[in-house]
């Protein structure tokens, strides 16, 4: 959708095109820095136009904020593809978490903003968007879980609480790299460190798990 608009009232410049993706953009960028108190008139600025021209578009300041700041839908189709393209589950699994992190690190930033927007929160998110993208990408991944389980290639009969632990994994990362841990962003060594240690289990392996016996010498009698 295009308009085509004066950027102010006295400009005599031609009109300018504004499309919605541009306003959003940058309201999405404004909104990222300042939470709900970005203001109309900075994204106005930055787009070059009025705030009249924003209105014209976006009746309220929070219908802005909810269309800017609304996350993108998780790509569960192309997840699933790729994991199972993998001949390895090992690696199914580290792809599929890589996926994950890469959309949270996307969405994250918009998510938090709406979530705390007093005119918004999460009832009003799950009206209008319906799923989150974080039980999409759950339900996806339990699918594939599900699916090696069947197959043999792991151990998996709660395929829910796998991909449970992957999904609040790679949520929770982003959130750190949000609080300026490993200056923002987690090592990919350390992400595949966590993969694994879910692919491995914690349990004691046999040889750990029972004590050795202890050997004495004896004395033969003579």
């Amino acid at each position: 959708m295009c308009t085509y608009l004066k950027t102010t009232e006295t400009d005599l410049a031609r009109p300018k095109t504004i499309e919605d993706a541009d306003i959003l953009r940058a309201a999405r960028e404004v909104f990222i820095e300042g939470g709900a108190l970005g203001s109309t008139r900075e994204i106005a600025r930055r787009m070059g136009v009025s705030e009249a021209t924003l209105f014209k578009r976006f009746p309220t300041k929070t219908a802005l904020f909810l269309a800017a700041m609304a996350p993108p839908p998780a790509d569960t189709t192309n997840l699933l593809i790729k994991a199972r393209a993998q001949k390895d589950t090992r690696k199914a699994l580290q792809i599929i978490g890589e996926l994950t992190l890469e959309y949270f690190r996307g969405a994250i930033p918009r998510m938090l903003p709406l979530i705390t927007h007093p005119a918004i929160g999460i009832d009003e998110l799950l009206r209008r968007f319906g799923e989150s993208p974080a039980s999409a990408l759950n339900n996806a991944i339990a699918q594939y879980v599900a699916e090696q389980h069947d197959k043999g290639a792991i151990f998996a009969p709660k395929p829910m609480a796998v991909s449970g632990l992957i999904v609040a994994t790679m949520h929770s990362v982003v959130l750190f790299e949000l609080m300026g841990l490993h200056e923002g962003e987690i090592p990919h060594i350390a992400v595949n460190a966590m993969l694994d240690t879910l692919w491995r289990g914690i349990a004691p392996v046999a040889s750990e798990r029972t004590p050795r016996k202890k050997t004495r010498s004896r004395r033969k009698n003579t």
